[in-house]
This record gives C-alpha cells, sequence and structure tokens, in this order.
C-alpha cells in the first residue's frame, strides 16, 4: 500500500489556476475524502493523482515516488468513475477481468485471473450475476462491477469521482456502507471526490474540504463539525448550515455577549474579543431554539424572528425563521408543539456552542483555533 502526497502543487489551465499551492497528505490506508462545491478543484486534485492531468507546479508523490512524470499505467491506482464505464456487450465476469488482459506483456494467468475475479465478486455480493450483461443489472450493481473491476487489479491507491452520484437515496446509503466495509477489508489507500457532505461525514477517516482551488481544513469528519476553521467550513459542513450574523462584541472577558441587529446573544468565550470589535457570530440549529413565550423576558435577550416555513422530516423540525436580514434554522424537538408560520419568536443560543469569526479574515476566533492547513497525517 502506499500513501498520497500533494507538495505545493499548483494546476493552471492558461490563466485559470484551478488548483493553487496544495499541500495534502494522505496516509498509508486512508480513507480520504476531497470534498466541495462544484468548480472546486477536487476533481483536477484527484484526476493529478491518476495521471490524467499533468502538474504546472510542486511535487506530487505516490508512496516514497515522485510521479510528476510517470504515465498513469505505471502508477498502480485504479479509478472508479461517476460513469461507471462498463462495456455493455461483455458480460459481468468479463467486465471485472478487462484490466488484467488489457496489458499483453504482463497478463495474469488465467486461474489466477478467474480466482481474483471470484474474490472481488465475492467481497460485493456479486457472484451470482457474473454471467450478466451490465443492462441487466440495476445501478447499484453496475457499480460495484465498477468497483470490483479496480479491486482485482490490486492497487496501492483507489481514486473514486462522485462514484454513488448516479444513484438515487436509497441505493446511495446501501453502497456508502460498502464502500466503507470494502475500505475495512481491504484497508488499502482509497481517495474519494464528492460534494455531498453527507457521503464524506460517513465514510472518511479523515475530510479535505477545499474552495476555489485551496484547502481549506482537513481533520476528522467530527473534528471539522465542531471546530470549522473558517466561515467557509462552518457554512459548508452541517445540514442544514450554520446560522451566522454580524454583530458587535458589548464585552469582553471569558463571557459576555454580542449585539446583532435582531438582539443580543450571550457568549460563553469571547475569545480575546474587546468591546467594540466587530465579529461574525455562528451557532448551529441544533444550538437554536425558540423561548417558550411563557416565560418571555425582554430583559433576557435572543434574537427576534419570525417564522416562514417549518419543514416537517419526521424525526425532526427545522424552524426557517427571518433573523433581520438573515434566515436562521433552528432544529426542534418533533415531541414539542413548533410555533405557527408568521410568528414573532425570540431564538435562545446555547452560550456554550456559539463560534465567533473574524469578518475580515473569516477565520474562527478562540482558544486552539489553528490556521487552516492541509499537511496533517493520520493517527494510527
Amino acid at each position: 500500500m502506499s500513501g498520497v502526497t500533494f507538495d505545493e502543487v499548483t494546476k493552471r489551465f492558461g490563466d485559470t489556476t484551478a488548483v493553487e499551492n496544495m499541500s495534502l497528505e494522505v496516509a498509508d490506508g486512508e480513507f480520504m475524502v476531497l470534498l466541495g462545491p462544484s468548480g472546486c478543484g477536487k476533481s483536477t486534485a484527484l484526476r493529478m493523482i491518476a495521471g490524467l492531468e499533468e502538474v504546472s507546479d510542486g511535487m506530487l508523490s505516490i508512496g516514497n515516488r515522485v510521479v510528476n512524470n510517470i504515465p498513469p499505467r505505471e502508477r498502480d491506482i485504479a479509478m472508479v468513475f461517476q460513469s461507471y464505464a462498463l462495456y455493455p456487450h461483455m458480460s459481468v465476469r468479463k467486465n471485472i477481468e478487462s484490466p488484467l488482459v488489457a496489458n499483453r506483456a504482463n497478463r495474469l494467468p488465467a486461474g489466477e485471473r478467474s480466482e481474483r475475479i471470484d474474490e472481488a465478486a465475492e467481497v460485493l455480493g456479486l457472484t451470482d450475476y457474473l454471467d450478466r450483461k451490465p443492462g441487466e443489472l440495476s445501478g447499484g450493481q453496475r457499480q460495484r462491477v465498477a468497483l470490483a473491476r479496480a479491486i482485482v487489479r490490486r492497487p496501492e491507491v483507489f481514486l473514486m469521482d462522485e462514484p454513488l452520484s448516479n444513484l438515487d437515496a436509497k441505493l446511495r446509503t446501501q453502497t456508502r456502507l460498502e464502500l466503507v466495509e470494502l475500505h475495512r477489508r481491504l484497508r488499502t489507500t482509497f481517495v474519494y471526490v464528492t460534494h455531498d457532505q453527507v457521503e464524506a461525514m460517513t465514510m472518511a477517516d479523515r475530510i479535505a474540504i477545499i474552495n476555489d482551488g485551496h484547502v481549506q481544513q482537513v481533520g476528522r469528519p467530527q473534528e471539522v463539525y465542531d471546530r470549522p476553521a473558517n466561515l467557509f467550513v462552518a457554512r459548508f459542513i452541517g445540514s442544514p448550515p450554520m446560522n451566522t450574523i454580524s454583530g458587535t462584541v458589548g464585552t469582553s472577558g471569558t463571557g459576555g455577549n454580542v449585539a446583532t441587529e435582531a438582539g443580543v446573544v450571550a457568549v460563553a468565550e469571547l475569545s480575546g474579543s474587546r468591546a467594540g470589535d466587530e465579529v461574525v457570530l455562528g451557532v448551529r440549529p441544533e444550538y437554536l431554539k425558540p423561548r417558550d413565550p411563557s416565560k418571555d423576558d425582554p430583559g433576557a435577550g435572543g434574537l427576534r424572528a419570525r417564522v416562514e416555513n417549518i419543514e416537517m422530516l419526521g424525526h425532526e423540525r427545522h424552524l426557517l425563521t427571518r433573523v433581520g436580514n438573515e434566515v436562521m434554522v433552528a432544529r426542534l424537538d418533533p415531541a414539542l408543539p413548533p410555533p405557527s408560520i408568521g410568528d414573532e419568536v425570540v431564538l435562545e443560543a446555547d452560550a456554550a456552542n456559539v463560534y465567533l469569526f473574524d469578518p475580515s479574515t473569516t477565520e474562527r476566533l478562540g482558544s486552539g483555533t489553528s490556521t487552516p492547513t492541509a499537511t496533517v497525517v493520520a493517527d494510527g
């Protein structure tokens, strides 16, 4: 097995820079997810690993070997695409076997090829479908064939470019579980690209969040959720995302409040901010609740809001409110009666779970906050 290292890698297309000065270390055997919006550079980074795009500047290594000038066929990687890319006229068995017979000079004996095919089919639950054609399979089964075709090569690194995007919601959930189990069995390095944060949060050992060609933060899923490095990460990770509103520090010290256009919010720690400092306040929906009207106290603080919609999701409710010029979402317990659309409410934030961000740099303020960095090695 091998890890993957980006050392100040840049990729340009003419005057357009798709990836800039990326430094990222993917540990041997790690499941790394490159997460970001469309056009952020994540697929370009993956294609540079595969050798499908040349590196403009910097060094890219697989294991201990710099691969900038190594052709794709000599990189010992396998890639799974969004589109499956199966041969429709060939059986599942022949599709899985195809990478093993592509190079006549290094072709494995028939017995070993058959053994690898049977092993991959068993791992992915395809044994009963080996004699069928791709057109006779469901979308989830075709995706598993594409995975099996990658597995038989026994590569050093698996590369996956949004492989679940064509599946419906139920199949995506099922295939996520299968990919995590596959990684546990193989313990091979996986680099997986997606714009879907649910995929990233549920599958990754670590997530590298990318925007505009720059790595914003690298960390374990819960770490980036609990400790977003900047406003982009805070607003991108989470469903619904973190609520944010501009304000001014009202007091200084270890505790105090932030005054916004819609009211005052108590903050457990002002993170060294001083009275009068401009900040962006952030709070996740699970830590924002409408105050009980029977306990309303005009002097208690909170955000004045108007209920615009209520999303019923079965296991929870999302209260969509207008707070000044912002839309803010509170996650409600479905067992409690919700307010009505059009009601005026006061939203209270859990002071211990309020974040403060610098409006000029967008970085999170607070003890232990570190500058976003991509050069982090996985534990163990």
